[in-house]
């Protein structure tokens, strides 16, 4: 697994993670992980890991990415309001795959298309990532695995939850009672797992973290969303998984505000619920997300 740096301006540098199949002759697409609030590119190791039992980095090319501001990926030390928004984040990743696409050693990667594979917000993010990619770009997108999703419609929290969300990941004492009171099943996860997500959670820079609860959710994507999923026409593909137990995202608002939304914009969508867990669907249950990953491509 090797890591990748892409300079998307003066102060944003985009870190990810790169494997190959080990079938050399693969014909599958590239599958592109965006992770949730809080998360880095680690936080899909049970899937892209070679040494994971559950790991499609076996089968498919695969990219992990640290979005603007979490994990080794840096990004704008000011901000007005605009500089980690889902829109700014999308814009990363299409920069991201079309530097992929146009460089000699990578472009092979994309050769039979791609997946975006989100959580959370990094799903919301896969969704604002096709309003921004190019038309080839476009030609190559099979579908997306929506792991957990936040809607693309704008979600308005009360000020104290959203206060109580900027304070979640300040400290390792207060990143494990979000994990075992909030986010996850914890008896599904192992101490090495808790001690990622603490990791992972700790290195977000304090402006990554404020956006998301104060301006991320807020956004409305929706507008540009349908204009290029109906000039898309290609009959594009979603699977949308929902913990079974997420209150975070919970299903009655997963299925109405995107797989409906989907729907109603031409893309043929499927539902899976993953029983027995909580929001950490790719640390909970990455089996759902594999199964269903080789189910559709």
């Amino acid at each position: 697994m090797a890591s990748h740096y892409f300079q998307i301006s003066s102060d944003t540098s985009i870190h990810a993670r790169i494997t190959h199949p080990a079938n050399k002759n693969s014909e599958k697409p590239l599958l592109v992980f965006l992770h949730y609030y809080g998360g880095t590119s680690s936080t899909w190791y049970k899937l892209t890991s070679p040494e994971s039992s559950t790991s499609l980095s076996v089968l498919y090319p695969t990219i992990s990415i640290d979005l603007r501001g979490w994990g080794q990926s840096t990004g704008p030390t000011t901000d007005e309001g605009s500089a980690y928004s889902v829109s700014s984040m999308a814009s990363d990743v299409a920069i991201v795959l079309e530097m992929l696409s146009t460089t000699e050693s990578t472009k092979g990667l994309l050769e039979h298309g791609l997946v975006v594979v989100g959580h959370s917000m990094g799903a919301k993010t896969a969704l604002g990532t096709i309003t921004h990619i190019s038309r080839n770009l476009i030609a190559a997108f099979k579908g997306l695995v929506l792991v957990a999703p936040a809607a693309p419609a704008s979600l308005d929290l009360p000020l104290e939850m959203k206060a109580q969300q900027q304070v979640a990941y300040n400290s390792d004492e207060s990143i494990r009672w979000t994990v075992e009171n909030v986010l996850a099943n914890a008896e599904r996860l192992s101490a090495f797992d808790k001690d990622l997500i603490v990791r992972d959670s700790l290195s977000g820079n304090e402006l990554a973290k404020k956006a998301w609860p104060s301006y991320g959710m807020v956004e409305d994507i929706c507008p540009a969303l349908k204009d290029t999923l109906v000039s898309m026409q290609t009959g594009l593909r979603a699977s949308v998984i929902f913990g079974e137990f997420d209150i975070v995202e919970p299903k009655e608002r997963v299925e109405a505000e995107v797989g409906h939304f989907l729907t109603e914009n031409g893309v043929q969508v499927v539902l899976k619920k993953a029983d027995g867990v909580k929001h950490l669907i790719p640390l909970e249950a990455p089996t759902v997300i594999y199964d269903e990953v080789c189910r559709v491509w």
